[in-house]
């Protein structure tokens, strides 16, 4: 039997922290399927309007209600999206692919006061999102059903199931269907668990390791009550130092200085459909200091 990349990760206990997706800005569009293994792009969505809609700056993800039911249904009528950027989470519908262009405007759309629970199951990508990630989707519909959508690829096959909050972007991975549960109760409670934290989306990978560092040591807390800025960098990712201030807010610190190294993993198979192994980057902490005047 073939293992599965995110088994082996697990194995080789590959650190999570610091491999939040990069983006700031996210556009949602409900899209039942099938996904092709490129999607956003190999849709029904022409590659010229992905473009200009700013993907991949602004992050273009397809999601779906978890199940099948009434899916073709769901093609052919007006379908849902969703716009988070600093100013929120706004929502509309549309039809046409054009019709999305909307969501570029800050005042289109209404809204949406909620949060959102997006679940990596885009097994066209890698399998592991759609074997460990359907049951969290599952579990969390239950829970959260006007919450929870299945989602296209986030990255981090290897760390899948791979879970992403929004409007907070905060991107957990590894989490079993009980488990699960529980950490999006106390993220939405505001008493973050980093054990799973991936990281924030947006943030320098050495601003996640800092932030997730802080809230492990004086957590919990809301994940948005650290707020890390990147101070100094000193060579490159593959051989890196980099210092961080994070300003808290009760109960963390008013400020920490957290130093972190970055140098490349060993080689390995980061997905099930590589073809080659990869050295992934990992983000040591060398020193935490809390500002004690």
């Amino acid at each position: 039997m073939t293992s599965r990349c995110s088994d082996e990760a697990a194995a080789r206990h590959d650190p999570m922290l610091g491999t939040a997706p990069p983006q700031h800005d996210w556009l949602l569009v409900e899209h039942p399927g099938p996904w092709p293994v490129t999607a956003p792009f190999g849709a029904d969505l022409p590659t010229p309007l992905l473009q200009e809609l700013g993907h991949p700056q602004l992050r273009t993800l397809f999601i779906r209600r978890h199940g099948r039911d009434g899916a073709a249904d769901r093609l052919t009528g007006p379908r849902r999206w969703y716009r988070c950027d600093a100013g929120g989470l706004r929502t509309g519908l549309w039809q046409r692919p054009e019709d999305l262009l909307v969501s570029l405007r800050p005042d289109a759309g209404e809204t949406y006061d909620a949060p959102l629970l997006l679940v990596c199951t885009h097994g066209g990508h890698d399998l592991c999102c759609a074997v460990k990630g359907r049951p969290v989707a599952r579990a969390l519909a239950e829970r959260w059903p006007e919450a929870t959508y299945e989602c296209s690829h986030v990255g981090g096959d290897r760390f899948a199931p791979n879970l992403l909050l929004l409007p907070d972007l905060a991107c957990y991975g590894g989490l079993g269907p009980d488990e699960a549960v529980t950490t999006v109760g106390s993220h939405l409670a505001g008493r973050v668990d980093a054990t799973r934290l991936r990281g924030v989306a947006g943030l320098h990978p050495a601003e996640q390791v800092a932030l997730g560092t802080v809230l492990e040591r004086w957590g919990p807390a809301p994940v948005g009550a650290p707020a890390p800025r990147l101070v100094e960098q000193v060579g490159t990712f593959d051989a890196g130092r980099w210092t961080v201030d994070v300003a808290g807010r009760p109960p963390l610190p008013s400020r920490v200085r957290v130093v972190v190294d970055s140098t490349r993993r060993p080689e390995a198979r980061l997905t099930c459909r590589a073809v080659r192994p990869t050295r992934a980057l990992q983000w040591d902490v060398v020193s935490v200091e809390p500002d004690r005047g």
